[in-house]
């Protein structure tokens, strides 16, 4: 075989895929941020958690990824080392990769009612981007199993300066008149029109009540929120009662699952025979004395970066 085949078939080859690395207990530093002294007492804080709850997490650094994609190697990872109870399915990865500047918290399926995907993602950015962007990474992943635990407890709640940005108190005045403009104005074209159609607008009423309870909360906390909730439970039946009574509202009719301003049909609600377009719907490894103990991941938790 010439020099030359050989050549092509060794770069036509595929790039060997980033191992796996040996388990060697909850703390696996192979990037080297971890003092002793914090290895050591991140060990035991965990080796504490586990003895009294059960739950298994684990801490990997590395120095690069290797190209690999970060979510499927925490994955890999994950499946791989086993972590949590089998059965339970109750393991947590947090994951670090110096070079690339990523991380990632893995949560297996049975701690995604107490760690969901939101909640980790606060975790990230709340208690561990901020201190790693400072280069204090040994604060940084301290503070994140510290958050992790305290999740799986049911007992963290975001730092105060979190929390003050959540409650829209950290925006500037132009950001909460951009942002609230474009829910009132989007939500409120649909409301307007299911309260001026008969039979559309109870529907819409009560389909909007978990969106105004969870979207505006997650984005702007709870004050906001409830504010947003209010309103959409007292002004819109108030409206439904008005609307009908102005000239906007009188030109609005329903005929079958089709909604109209004057001759115009404005959508579709359902798929039923016969509708033509504008349709809307609603829309492992083991050593050192620790190993996994056969836990499950599905591909929940939260990624970051910094």
């Amino acid at each position: 075989m010439s020099r030359a085949l050989l050549l092509l078939l060794a770069l036509a080859a595929p790039a060997a895929a980033l191992e796996v690395p040996y388990l060697s207990g909850r703390v696996n530093d192979h990037a080297g941020l971890l003092s002793a002294s914090a290895g050591q007492a991140i060990e035991a804080k965990l080796k504490d958690f586990e003895a009294r709850t059960g739950h298994q997490v684990a801490v990997l650094t590395l120095d690069s990824l290797e190209g690999e994609p970060l979510e499927d190697f925490s994955l890999k990872v994950s499946r791989t080392w086993a972590l949590g109870r089998k059965g339970q399915n109750d393991g947590v990865l947090f994951l670090i990769s110096k070079s690339d500047r990523k991380l990632r918290i893995e949560v297996g399926h049975g701690l995604e009612g107490s760690l969901p995907d939101a909640l980790a993602g606060r975790i990230i950015q709340n208690e561990v981007v901020p201190r790693f962007r400072a280069g204090d990474f040994e604060g940084g992943v301290t503070a994140g199993v510290n958050a992790i635990v305290s999740a799986a407890e049911g007992t963290y709640s975001p730092p105060p300066a979190a929390r003050e940005e959540n409650d829209f108190n950290g925006m500037g005045l132009l950001e909460k008149l951009m942002m609230s403009a474009f829910v009132f104005g989007i939500l409120g074209l649909f409301e307007g029109v299911g309260i001026a159609a008969p039979g559309v607008g109870w529907f819409l009423y009560f389909f909007l009540i978990p969106f105004w309870a969870a979207f505006p909360m997650a984005i702007w906390g709870a004050k906001i929120g409830m504010g947003f909730l209010m309103a959409h439970l007292i002004g819109f039946p108030f409206a439904k009662f008005i609307l009908p009574h102005t000239a906007v509202g009188r030109n609005f009719s329903q005929k079958g699952n089709k909604v109209y301003y004057g001759s115009s049909e404005i959508f579709t609600i359902g798929g039923g025979s016969g509708s033509s377009g504008g349709d809307w719907s609603s829309g492992g490894s083991s050593g050192g004395g620790f190993s996994g103990g056969g836990g499950s991941f599905g591909g929940g938790g939260s990624s970051g970066s910094w």
